[in-house]
């Protein structure tokens, strides 16, 4: 579980082809796996109550279509193959007459547990065009590629707060997603830097026990990286041509709060807050990664992908004075780009 800060705080780099879009009738499909582990500890009053472990494995199915050399639709499936949370070392939620609220101070060890739940994210469509590109209007002089996208993710009706989170996994809100990303050739570099901006919206979520509306943390990210060519040779498998490169990126995030479902973020809490509508805090995040892409030939990409950092921590919910302080989380990845280049669809 966890997915839907996962995914604001675990974004990846695009590897080589950040600012990069398909030519003109032609388009990319790809499929991406990644696992995601944050670990975390959970603090009272500056003392330890408990441990969580959460582990995210997830494929995304991505396809993109050029309707010009400058402007292209895209799609992306992503679905959760499997998303646990481990909670161990747990104190008992106990309540506290004084302040009227539950405390985790003093109270008794229980048993570890573990929810989790699978499925089908909500579908992202976005819609990519840059204004600038060094390659599709080189005849201009642009020393520059400018890529600007407008997206839009439906909402998850399996989502991590559905069915007390048996179930799905990944967020429910809906989204609408702006992204504006820069980047430059420079030798065998090619420097970019971007922003992601998610804006989430409120949704209605069946509990089991009755709904109650949700709206899971937007998101607002900064990028940064250098993509380096290490080999290249356009001779290769009669002239399809290979090529390896190496990214190396960062990622600083900033997550809104959100209104979740209590006993959820924590395994164990009391009956008056159980299956209502609690709010989270606000958490920014840190992430550095490497991706290593080989171009098999000119219509195949293989990349594999690595990030460590995580979210810095957050208080789980406002009924109780309980926050999460981060340990080093990560991220690996892998993923098939087929990439749509017949020739005989070249400008002559």
């Amino acid at each position: 579980m966890l997915s839907s800060l996962i995914a604001i705080c675990a974004h990846t780099a695009i590897a080589a082809n950040v600012t990069d879009l398909p030519p003109q009738w032609r388009g990319d499909l790809g499929v991406h796996y990644s696992t995601t582990v944050i670990p975390d500890t959970l603090i009272e009053a500056n003392q330890t109550v408990g441990q969580r472990r959460a582990v995210d494995h997830t494929i995304t199915y991505a396809a993109q279509f050029g309707f010009t050399d400058y402007l292209s639709m895209a799609l992306a499936l992503p679905q959760q193959a499997a998303s646990r949370v481990a909670f161990t070392e747990m104190n008992k939620m106990a309540y506290d007459p004084i302040s009227q609220t539950g405390t985790m101070i003093g109270a008794d060890k229980v048993a570890p547990s573990e929810t989790g739940g699978s499925g089908a994210g909500g579908l992202w469509m976005r819609v990519k065009g840059t204004p600038l590109s060094e390659s599709t209007f080189s005849d201009r002089g642009d020393q520059i590629t400018w890529l600007l996208g407008l997206g839009y993710q439906f909402k998850d009706e399996t989502s991590r707060w559905n069915s007390s989170s048996t179930d799905g996994a990944g967020p429910a809100s809906p989204a609408f997603e702006f992204t504006s990303l820069w980047s430059t050739k420079n030798r065998a570099a090619e420097p970019y830097v971007g922003v992601v901006w998610t804006r989430r919206f409120s949704t209605p979520v069946d509990t089991g026990s009755g709904v109650v509306d949700v709206t899971d943390p937007s998101a607002l990210d900064l990028l940064v990286g250098m993509e380096i060519l290490l080999y290249q040779d356009d001779n290769w498998a009669n002239k399809l041509g290979t090529e390896f490169a190496l990214d190396l990126h960062a990622t600083f995030g900033h997550a809104t709060w959100g209104d979740g479902i209590s006993g959820v973020e924590i395994s164990n809490v009391l009956p008056m807050s159980d299956a209502k509508q609690v709010t989270t805090g606000e958490t920014s995040s840190l992430w550095a990664g490497v991706d290593l892409r080989w171009r098999v030939v000119r219509y195949l990409d293989w990349t594999i992908s690595s990030d460590f950092g995580g979210p810095l921590g957050r208080r789980l919910e406002h009924h109780y004075a309980i926050s999460s302080e981060s340990k080093m989380a990560w991220k690996v990845g892998t993923g098939l780009t087929f990439r749509m280049r017949d020739p005989i669809f070249d400008k002559r």
